[in-house]
């Protein structure tokens, strides 16, 4: 996961969440003119969270493991891509695999596209993309 997730971070200039971090977004607050959060008022959560990344968002889901053969174990990842519009997300997601999967034509990833996705919203201003990706690792480690 943190090979992954350095990926991500290091290629993409929005922000790139861990599984553990799923609530940052849900926990966002509007900010003041000192960038602390506003202290009863302005918006909160995925709405907030979006206005201050307006590019949009990873958020990383647990690995799933798919299948063991000797020491290899397969992994699926989904990658959550949230953008303000069906179409930022679906762009997110398409950089995203262009990170982890390469180009077919030439330099292929470490990861290969298991399922694809289309962009459908999440709540009004908010849309995801789910393409999920597939990583075969030696020994456990993904």
């Amino acid at each position: 996961m943190t090979d992954l997730h350095a990926r991500l971070t290091a290629a993409l200039s929005v922000p790139v969440l861990l599984p553990e971090e799923r609530d940052v977004p849900a926990q966002a607050a509007s900010l003041d003119a000192q960038g602390r959060p506003m202290v009863g008022g302005g918006e909160r959560g995925l709405g907030a969270y979006l206005r201050q990344h307006p590019q949009g968002f990873i958020q990383l889901e647990e690995p799933q493991g798919i299948t063991a053969s000797g020491a290899a174990e397969t992994y699926w990842v989904p990658i959550g891509c949230v953008a303000p519009s069906a179409a930022a997300s679906e762009a997110l997601a398409r950089e995203a695999l262009r990170v982890t999967c390469g180009l077919a034509t030439r330099e292929p990833g470490y990861y290969t596209l298991a399922i694809p996705d289309s962009p459908r919203a999440l709540a009004d201003g908010a849309y995801l993309t789910r393409p999920t990706v597939s990583r075969t690792a030696l020994g456990g480690q993904l």
